[in-house]
């Protein structure tokens, strides 16, 4: 087990968490973590306009496109916000190195930049209007590829200083606003020139490039090994799910809006092995080892199992995984790395074989798994009860294993005693 950890802490992990600190990365995340307020309050859209209860969907039919609607102005033009993220967020970054470089200059530049992608067009009843089509989550990489190029083209003009100079005692405001015309200029040429002159569709072919990435991860054997990596950091005390869901977190996305909108036009959800099928059907909280705490003869069991309960219904693992602990436990091991991974390829089985229906809306993490599975699912009561049957496969996988670990705990108490 040292042998494992040592390979874990040294090999695996330091590479790991140095790509989750690149910069580019960490600026994707943190806008991702910015628009998560937006993606759950245009999931909850999708649930009420989803909601299969007959006598619900009559008393909303009148209406029923208004919530459809409204999902399209927040999860429909989530890489408008995505593409002002990264500009903020990684300008944000250069300035901790450079004063000159200014996050809200750097906003306007990566949205400017990706907007003029978009053709704007005519109509007679509406006037002008920009195609959203590729606003959602369909365009999210080409909003992360045109924001980073943008900043990147912004910060070295402003490190060789080419940019207009204004003379001393202009307020820094006016200033700024002179010092990222150039830039400004550049960038927005740059883009304007691939899409109008030489008529290249950017966000098309960008889209394309990313397809088999897409595909590939968001395949069972992709997260099945994201997952892997996700219990073995945590194994070792490292927050595997930070990690793991700071590379997956655009294709998790990508999925949520095809699975969104295959749901809206009433057809089957393409992916299983999305994000919330993770946290409804297999993130299963540590509730059942909690459990079995809480009928320990281990004094310090059973107080940890009392503190803990409450957090352990909303999900929160922290306090067993450092109190028991769960963390570089060897007997623990086990359970918690394959006893997940089990449930993984269980809960993928029964909805791959059409018994629970795959879940399409975002709720908030802390919410109890067989809850968000059923709203997840927009109300299947199937769903809730695999997210319970799990809660209860989990119960007897830790038994065994935490059965040993009690029994050494009882050892110890009986000799201080």
């Amino acid at each position: 087990m040292d042998g494992l950890t040592n390979v874990v802490e040294n090999r695996i992990a330091p590479p790991l968490i140095k790509i989750s600190k690149n910069r580019y990365i960490d600026s994707i995340q943190k806008s991702f973590i910015a628009l998560m307020p937006i993606i759950i309050i245009a999931s909850f859209f999708v649930l009420i306009a989803s909601f299969p209860v007959p006598a619900w969907q009559k008393l909303i039919e009148p209406v029923s496109s208004q919530f459809w609607g409204a999902n399209s102005a927040t999860m429909g033009l989530l890489s408008i916000g995505l593409a002002l993220g990264i500009g903020y967020f990684l300008s944000s970054y250069y300035k901790q190195t450079d004063n000159k470089v200014d996050p809200f200059s750097g906003t306007i530049i990566s949205l400017f930049g990706f907007l003029i992608l978009f053709p704007v067009g005519v109509n007679e009843k509406i006037g002008a209007y920009l195609p959203a089509n590729n606003l959602g989550s369909t365009g999210m990489f080409a909003a992360i590829v045109v924001g980073i190029i943008s900043i990147e083209i912004y910060r070295f003009m402003i490190k060789k200083n080419i940019t207009i100079k204004m003379p001393d005692g202009v307020p820094p405001m006016v200033a700024n606003a002179f010092s990222s015309l150039l830039p400004i200029f550049v960038t927005i040429m740059l883009w304007w020139t691939i899409r109008y002159p030489m008529q290249i569709d950017l966000v098309g072919l960008i889209m394309e490039g990313f397809a088999p990435i897409v595909a590939g991860g968001a395949s069972f054997i992709a997260q099945f090994v994201a997952m892997f990596i996700d219990r073995l950091l945590w194994f070792v005390g490292i927050h595997g799910t930070n990690v793991v869901t700071s590379v997956m977190q655009p294709i998790w996305l990508d999925m949520l809006g095809s699975n969104v909108a295959a749901a809206q036009a009433g057809q089957e959800i393409p992916y299983i092995a999305s994000e919330q099928f993770l946290n409804y059907f297999v993130r299963v909280s540590m509730l059942p080892l909690v459990i079995l705490m809480l009928m320990s003869a281990v004094k310090r069991y059973k107080t940890l199992g009392k503190l803990a309960l409450f957090p352990s219904i909303f999900n929160i693992a922290e306090p067993v995984l450092f109190g028991l602990p769960v963390i570089l436990n060897p007997i623990l091991f086990i359970p918690w790395i394959f006893g997940y991974l089990f449930i993984f390829a269980f809960s993928y089985a029964v909805i791959a074989a059409g018994f629970v229906p795959a879940p399409y809306i975002l709720l908030p993490w802390t919410i109890p798994g067989p809850i968000g599975a059923f709203l997840g699912t927009g109300g299947s009561l199937a769903a809730a009860g695999l997210s319970t049957l799990n809660y209860v496969l989990m119960f007897f996988i830790w038994l065994p294993f935490y059965k040993i670990v009690e029994r050494q705990a009882l050892k110890e108490q009986n000799i201080n005693q």
